[in-house]
């Protein structure tokens, strides 16, 4: 099966660094990506995990170091979810960590 090019280029998004530009326009993307594929839960996991991390950082200067703290993993979770789904492979786990990590990373973050 050939590779699908949103895909692709989701995936060359997420080679960048992360920053809240980036996460709002995954945000987007990843939502689009939920309402056209017959498998919706990981782009509607990820387009929230997204949305949730933007939140955290809107409004307000954020100092370098809590914004690493509060997106520390989150950009190799992304990768690997897309990866795996490019691949065909089971992702359910990867899902589970990712928003694990979300709620540890939010909760360094309000500390």
């Amino acid at each position: 099966m050939p590779d699908d090019p949103r895909i692709s280029q989701l995936l060359d998004r997420l080679s960048g660094p992360l920053s809240l530009d980036t996460l709002e326009a995954l945000t987007k993307e990843f939502d689009s990506l939920a309402q056209d594929r017959a498998d919706t839960l990981p782009f509607f996991v990820l387009q929230n995990v997204c949305q949730r991390l933007a939140s955290a950082l809107e409004g307000e200067a954020v100092d370098p170091k809590r914004f690493e703290e509060l997106t520390a993993g989150m950009l190799d979770g992304f990768r690997d979810i897309v990866v795996g789904i490019q691949q065909h492979r089971e992702i359910t786990r990867d899902l589970e960590q990712l928003v694990v990590k979300l709620f540890q990373n939010l909760g360094l973050y309000r500390a």
